[in-house]
């Protein structure tokens, strides 16, 4: 793990790149800004996780370190240990957490709750998107006062743009960088439901609507049917290895 502290004195603010170490654009978009060499008004505290999973190529060496915390200094999975030497970096600090993944081209944030900080910190993102995502709580931002970013998709130089966009949009609107940047205002999404089930070809498309009796996935000649009308979120033919993504319901601005 990385660690670099920019700016003087206790840094309130921390961005978190590479949890999975096959979503590098935060850990471009961090590059790139820091090559500039801003006057931070405010310090940050950069964090580059999981730097073994960098060097292999791979999501992760053990398990998704994304779903580790808050870790086990002795445990024996390699992500276990990272949680919990990770987890006291950025404790105190309200953190970005920048990702990319398999299902959509444009960024959106996620938060594990919806309150005044919280909003904050999604419209600080400028995302057009947000994703409630306390019904699968379980990642890092269960334990920080935090805001994840889904910034593109997974190796493309879109997805760090995006992120290096949604970077220095966060910085600006945080006071740590003096920079244009523009507060969001945000659709608010909730997930109440995961969709179950592997080898699915996704057929829809993301924050989409997806009406009841509509195809959404199929497999083998078996289509799966909407029971309830949803928008598709995370959803993907080949981003999860158990589950074709998640169903939200659009709740208004944010």
């Amino acid at each position: 793990m990385h660690v670099e502290t920019v700016g003087d004195g206790t840094p309130e603010l921390a961005v978190v790149a590479c949890l999975h170490g096959n979503e590098l654009c935060g850990k471009t978009a961090i590059e790139r800004v820091l090559a500039e060499n801003h006057d931070f008004r405010r310090p940050v505290r950069f964090v580059v996780a999981n730097e073994a999973a960098i060097e292999k190529n791979v999501r992760s060496i053990d398990e998704d370190l994304n779903r580790a915390f808050p870790g086990d200094s002795g445990g024996k999975p390699h992500e276990s240990r990272l949680a919990a030497e990770l987890l006291p970096q950025v404790r105190d600090c309200s953190v970005l957490d920048l990702h990319s993944t398999r299902s959509h081209p444009d960024p959106f944030a996620l938060v594990a709750q919806v309150n005044e900080r919280t909003t904050r910190l999604a419209r600080a993102t400028g995302t057009p998107r947000v994703v409630d995502v306390s019904y699968i709580a379980g990642g890092l931002i269960d334990y920080v006062d935090g805001v994840a970013v889904e910034c593109g998709l997974r190796g493309s130089e879109r997805a760090d743009r995006n992120a290096e966009r949604v970077l220095r949009n966060f910085l600006g609107e945080m006071g740590a960088v003096d920079t244009l940047s523009d507060a969001g205002d945000p659709e608010l999404y909730r997930i109440f439901d995961v969709v179950e089930g592997g080898d699915y070809e996704f057929v829809g498309e993301n924050f989409v609507r997806v009406e009841v009796g509509e195809t959404f996935a199929r497999k083998n000649g078996e289509e799966r049917r909407a029971e309830r009308a949803f928008y598709p979120v995370l959803m993907s033919t080949d981003g999860y290895e158990n589950i074709l993504g998640f169903q939200a319901e659009r709740v208004g601005k944010l």
